[in-house]
């Protein structure tokens, strides 16, 4: 048994392994994010290099500007003003006829030549100045100063001079238009590709973040859905990576589950079965010896059958409810639901549950309606659950406490809300999202009380077939309060 066990496990790793070899690489979720933020990088890289392209294009031609046109403009201004002061001499040696006039416009003159010489160097030089040049070569020729230039050459001069001005500041012109256009480009394009950055990024972390996400809720939903004995229904993520593979693995876990759970479900079917039949025998002997058929009975023997009969009779019990909540487990609750009195329901609860009550003093007051508030249900599983719920609120409530039951119409969603509520020691914070589960059984409850802890799973599955909830709860005072809600049934509907 222990082979045949361990070779399939073995086959199936094998077939494991051969079915990783030929599935294709996947694109896991690490991959993703790093491929996306390799992406925005570089997006920002792409962005950054434009701006500082048109930035350093910019600076370039600023700094031709400073550096070569505003030193040709100053330099221009030397000339024009060299110019003018020669002019001025000039005709001041003309009128007056002083030799110190003379000497001064000579001395422009060698100024002249060398501001001209200046641009020369300096390379490119201007139509003007290369005339300038030329014309002054002619005067000043190996040092002679035979003739000076006359006040129309000055004049003319002047006007090439000033036609170079023009020309120069019309480039400057043009190379601070040029500036400002590229700025405005490198404005644009930089809020552009900022924008697009933005989108891109935005969009492309919300379809992450959603694909994530959306892996995540169903994996949750069925994580949720498996701790509340719910049908299983497989998880479809729609993905390869590796919420794909946990999914797949968790729907792996499930199927297996329910396969061991159904095997479990039809072993206590066939166990509860085949007890039943003999201790239908035992009980139906032990009653016989009870009523004397095997001779008189002592009244110390009369005890120990008691002891045997009550014994006898919680087994069954257990029996049956082992049956149903196998049942409830497996399939669909079958219901005969039609419109009862939620009041009359309550009341033969409550006279099945008043021997109890009167035992231990217990007063079990039900509720004060003025009117019958009708509800769809089955009548048996309905009274079922409120045995259910009186019969732990007696179990655990102190003798001569109070133990109520309220009825309140929910007209907004047309349900309506019971509640049972005792004097109990009540449940611990930390075991209250447990009592619903099948078999548990809290600590204290273990130590002051028999059971199999199946009554509120049952109870849970009846009412949740209803369409309607049942839960614990919180209570400011000492005890416990379970609520469950059915269907109201309308004037209409009644």
């Amino acid at each position: 048994m222990i082979e045949t066990g361990r070779r399939p496990r073995s086959n199936a790793g094998v077939g494991g392994i051969m079915g990783r070899e030929s599935i294709p690489l996947r694109i896991g979720v690490t991959t993703k994010l790093l491929v996306w933020s390799l992406a925005l990088i570089t997006i920002f890289y792409i962005i950054t290099f434009s701006l500082f392209w048109g930035i350093k294009d910019v600076v370039s031609t600023s700094g031709r500007i400073v550096s070569e046109d505003f030193a040709r403009v100053a330099k221009s201004d030397q000339v024009m003003g060299t110019l003018l002061s020669y002019l001025e001499n000039l005709r001041k040696y003309e009128i007056l006829g002083r030799e110190e006039y003379l000497s001064a416009s000579w001395d422009h003159l060698e100024t002249l030549r060398f501001l001209v010489g200046g641009f020369v160097i300096q390379g490119d030089p201007s139509p003007g100045i290369s005339f300038l040049q030329a014309d002054l070569a002619k005067y000043l020729h190996n040092g002679d100063h035979a003739e000076l230039p006359g006040e129309e050459r000055t004049e003319r001069w002047i006007t090439l001079i000033s036609m170079d001005r023009l020309n120069l500041f019309e480039r400057i012109n043009v190379s601070v238009q040029e500036i400002y256009a590229r700025g405005a480009a490198a404005y644009r394009w930089g809020l552009v590709g900022l924008a697009a950055a933005t989108f891109l990024g935005v969009a492309a972390s919300l379809g992450i973040a959603l694909h994530l996400n959306r892996s995540l809720r169903e994996i949750r939903l069925g994580i949720s859905r498996m701790a509340n004995d719910e049908e299983f229904q497989p998880i479809r993520t729609n993905s390869s990576d590796e919420l794909g593979e946990l999914a797949g693995a968790f729907n792996e876990m499930a199927e297996r589950l329910e396969v061991e759970a159904r095997m479990r479900a039809e072993f206590i079917s066939m166990l509860s079965h085949e007890i039943r039949t003999p201790l239908t025998s035992i009980r139906e002997a032990v009653s016989l010896v009870q009523d004397g058929v095997l001779g008189t009975v002592d009244q110390r023997q009369s005890a120990y059958l008691d002891i045997a009969q009550k014994e006898a009779r919680r087994l069954s019990d257990l029996l049956a409810k082992l049956m149903q909540i196998s049942n409830l487990g497996s399939k669909r609750i079958d219901l005969s639901v039609q419109a009862l009195s939620l009041l009359d329901l309550v009341r033969e609860a409550i006279q099945r549950i008043q021997p109890i009550a009167v035992k231990k003093s217990i007063i079990v007051e039900a509720p004060r309606l003025q009117e019958f508030v009708w509800v769809l249900a089955d009548k048996e599983h309905i009274q079922q659950v409120l045995f259910n719920l009186l019969g732990n609120a007696l179990k655990f409530a102190p003798c001569g406490s109070l133990v109520t039951i309220n009825i309140t119409v929910l007209e907004a969603s047309s349900m309506v809300k019971t509640c049972v509520m005792d004097q109990g020691p009540g449940i611990p914070p930390g075991e209250r999202k447990y009592v619903f589960q099948r078999f548990y059984r809290g600590e204290n409850v273990q130590k002051i009380s028999d059971g199999a802890g199946l009554g509120l799973s049952i109870s849970r599955r009846i009412i949740e077939a209803h369409s309607g909830e049942i839960w614990l709860e919180n209570t400011s005072s000492t005890g416990s309060a379970f609520c469950f809600t059915l269907p109201l049934v309308t004037d209409h509907q009644a």
